[in-house]
Formats: C-alpha cells, structure tokens, sequence
C-alpha cells in the first residue's frame, strides 16, 4: 500500500468519526425518537452551537474527499508515488485531522489556515498527476 493510499484511509476513518460525533450531538440534542424519524417536520428544539460545528465540518469534509479520494487512486493506478505526492497526502490527512477539533471548538484563524494546507495538498496532488500524464500517448491515441 503506498502512502497515498494509507493517508486516504486514514482521512476515510476520519469521516466515520466526523459522521459518528455528528449523528451523537444531533441524537443529544433533538432525541433519538426525532432522529428516527424521517424529520419531515421540523425538530422542537433548535441546534446546538456544537452540532452546527460538525455538521458543517463534515460537510466541508464531504467538499474535498472526492477529490482526494479520485487523485490518490488515480496516482496509484499510474502507479506514480513520489516525495511530493506522499509528503501532500500526508499534509492533507494530518490537516483534516487538526481541522475537526479546531472547528468544534470554534477556532476561526487557525482553522482557515490549517484548511489552506489541506487545499494546498489537495492541489500539489492534482499537479502532480497532471505533470505524470502520458499526455503525448493520449494525443497520439485519438
């Protein structure tokens, strides 16, 4: 398993957590009778500050784990690990990782930051698979 891949599980495990500690508060919050329901109506009681932290940290996760996800696999089948790649992949999984906590507790500065390295990581692997592309193969295929 290359690094890339093992980052990708990892930030793979992380959603789990992040959707785990999501559904908790809202069952926390708004009852496990509530939460059973199909909540076509709208809950009595109104979300807390910590479950509207993690609902929209899992869905910034939701954001860019395509992408990783697609980037990591694509470098693998091309078999194309390199420094760059495997020190991006690692960025990007410590910062979603940094990232949870720094939005659960409401840290605005710091969390903008450490979600610009994740982005920035994000983007390094994207050229890079670009950068390895046959593209003169491709061209020469049409």
């Amino acid at each position: 398993m290359t690094v890339e891949l093992l980052a990708a599980l990892v930030v793979i495990a992380l959603g789990i957590v992040q959707v785990v500690l999501q559904a908790g508060e809202f069952r926390r919050v708004h009852g496990v009778p509530y939460a059973n329901t199909a909540q076509d109506a709208p809950s009595a009681q109104a979300d807390s500050v910590l479950l509207g932290r993690l609902t929209r940290a899992l869905r910034n996760l939701h954001e860019t784990l395509p992408f990783f996800l697609g980037v990591v696999i694509i470098l693998a089948l091309m078999d194309h690990s390199t420094t760059v790649t495997r020190i991006s992949a690692l960025v990007f999984a410590s910062a979603r990782i940094i990232y949870l906590p720094l939005y659960a507790m409401g840290v605005p500065y710091l969390r903008g930051l450490v979600w610009t390295f994740s982005f920035a990581a994000l983007v390094a692997l994207v050229i890079s698979a670009l950068g390895a592309a046959d593209w003169g193969g491709l061209l020469a295929s049409i």
